[in-house]
């Protein structure tokens, strides 16, 4: 036997340790399931029309890793953390250094389902709804 297993304060401090991490990891994966379930009306791919903007039509895809709710455009790099809105079920900002501020807001249709996106960047000029595709 080795050294440090003779040493019960030794070995109950590893397991302490050991643990410990156990917890964080699986409290971390419990967050991401909570967040995944919270927004899974929203989460999805959806199309906005931007073509008066000459873009064209721009697919953004909304979903949840690392415990945080994220856009992603298919036009961009890296995707945006979006922040909630205080008070505001499914409205959120992302702040952009060199885009400004995105102002999302999902919205329910006839059916009361949240099929729609609405998306406002006042130093874009883009204020434009897009429809969930997947």
């Amino acid at each position: 036997m080795t050294k440090s297993m003779k040493n019960p304060m030794l070995w109950r401090v590893g397991c302490l340790i050991v643990a410990f991490f156990l917890f964080c990891s699986l409290s971390f994966s419990l967050q991401e399931e909570d967040f995944k379930k919270k927004y899974a009306p929203i989460l999805g791919e959806y199309e906005f029309d931007l073509s008066d903007m000459g873009i064209g039509v721009l697919g953004v895809e909304f979903y949840v890793e690392g415990g945080s709710l994220w856009a992603m455009a298919e036009t961009s790099d890296e995707p945006g953390e979006m922040i909630p809105m205080e008070g505001k079920e499914f409205e959120f900002t992302i702040e952009d250094p060199d885009e400004g501020t995105f102002e999302i807001k999902f919205l329910k249709d006839d059916k009361g389902e949240y099929t729609k996106c609405h998306i406002q960047n006042e130093m874009m000029a883009m204020d434009v709804i897009g429809e969930k595709i997947k």
